[in-house]
């Protein structure tokens, strides 16, 4: 085993661990995926992609980590860590300026003026990031988001990494389509942002929930967790979709051709 690896093994159990003994107030990992560049043709690891253990609410409130019977939605913290291959004050080796989030979502529900597959972010934002403007976000030493009223912790509490996003998606019965289960999922991809070349996607998670369809006065049931999966590159639905998104597209952007 080369030494690279052993390292990057050892932070791996290292995190996996620790988490499991903290509070809610601290950041408990439930996944984490490698994230890689293509760096002269060779892949090369600039550090992990680290997604929280879920948790559930009841369309932003009443959040816990077990779901109530009344829960429509789920929770997750996801968070970049460079390693010193990939730290901007490091040796980045991919050469970015910044990285970013994006993330794409695919839902089965009644959508109004949306896709089936589509960026998550508001119609109304102006670039096609998860980090920025009015979506809940933080870089380096940060606070968790203002809002708690959806977080299964009280108050704002400390948080330490590269780049971190919060979501707390949640469907109400009123979107479902009758007769079928609801199932929401998302790819959360890493980019290197560059500012005087083209961006480069770099490694993915995907996840998601589904609600299971009962029917009669009970509709829906409470949300059930789809764990993450790790891809080393965006998979061929997420490049379709920031290319093509109607309100907001990122195909010009974007090295991936």
């Amino acid at each position: 085993m080369t030494r690279p690896l052993y390292i990057y093994l050892s932070v791996l159990s290292f995190l996996t661990a620790f988490t499991h003994q903290l509070s809610a107030e601290e950041l408990l990992v439930a996944k984490i995926c490698p994230v890689q560049a293509e760096v002269k043709s060779s892949p090369t690891h600039l550090g992990i992609l680290a997604f929280s253990k879920a948790w559930f609410h009841s369309s932003r409130s009443q959040a816990s980590y077990i779901a109530t019977d009344n829960a429509t939605g789920v929770g997750l913290e996801i968070h970049f860590f460079s390693n010193i291959n990939g730290q901007i004050s490091g040796r980045n080796q991919a050469q970015c300026d910044k990285y970013r989030m994006l993330q794409v979502r695919k839902s089965n529900i009644n959508l109004v003026n949306e896709n089936i597959n589509q960026l998550d972010i508001p119609p109304e934002n102006t670039e096609p990031f998860y980090d920025g403007e009015n979506l809940e976000h933080g870089r380096g030493n940060h606070y968790t988001p203002l809002d708690d009223t959806d977080k299964p912790w009280e108050g704002q509490v400390q948080r330490s990494s590269t780049l971190a996003i919060y979501d707390t998606p949640y469907i109400s019965d009123a979107y479902g389509v009758e007769g079928e289960d609801i199932t929401i999922m998302f790819e959360t991809c890493v980019v290197c942002e560059r500012e005087n070349s083209y961006d480069q996607l770099l490694s993915c998670g995907q996840w998601g929930y589904t609600r299971e369809y009962l029917g009669g006065m009970t509709g829906w049931t409470e949300p059930e967790f789809i764990p993450v999966s790790c891809n080393n590159v965006a998979s061929d639905i997420f490049k379709n979709t920031i290319e093509y998104n109607e309100s907001l597209s990122y195909h010009y952007w974007i090295n991936w051709r």
